[in-house]
C-alpha cells in the first residue's frame, strides 16, 4: 500500500514548473518541462493576446487539473522602474516612457503629442 501510494506521488506533476515552447499556433501551445504538455491555456491581461513563438522559456502552472502559461522569460530590456515595452518577434515594438513619450518603431511621440523620428530605443 505505502509503495503504491508513494508510485502516485512521483507521478504527479509539479505545480509551477519551467518549460520550453515546442509548437505554438490555431492548434494551442505544447511545452517540454518534467514531460511534454499539450494544451497549454495561455492567460494575460484583459485586451492583450499574443501567440508565444517555440523556443522561449514559459512558466506553466497546474490549475484545475489544466496546464496553463503564465507567462515567458523576460529578455534584460533596461526599462527604468514604471516603463513598459510591447515587442513582436519581428522587433516592431511600442515603448511607454516614464517622462509621458511613446515611442513607436524609433517615432517618438512626446508628452504634449508633438512627433518626431528618433533613433530605435
Amino acid at each position: 500500500m505505502w509503495i503504491s501510494k508513494q508510485t502516485v506521488k512521483s507521478t504527479e506533476l509539479p505545480l509551477i514548473q519551467t518549460g520550453k515552447v515546442t509548437m505554438s499556433g490555431q492548434n494551442g501551445v505544447e511545452a517540454v518541462s518534467t514531460s511534454p504538455q499539450r494544451n497549454i491555456e495561455m492567460y494575460s491581461p484583459y485586451g492583450y493576446y499574443y501567440s508565444m513563438p517555440t523556443g522561449n522559456n514559459m512558466l506553466i502552472a497546474r490549475c484545475d487539473g489544466n496546464s496553463v502559461s503564465m507567462g515567458v522569460l523576460m529578455e534584460d530590456e533596461s526599462l527604468k522602474t514604471g516603463e513598459i515595452k510591447i515587442v513582436s518577434q519581428s522587433g516592431g515594438y511600442i515603448y511607454l516612457k516614464n517622462d509621458g513619450s511613446v515611442v513607436i518603431n524609433g517615432l517618438i511621440i512626446d508628452s504634449k503629442g508633438a512627433v518626431r523620428n528618433g533613433s530605435k530605443e
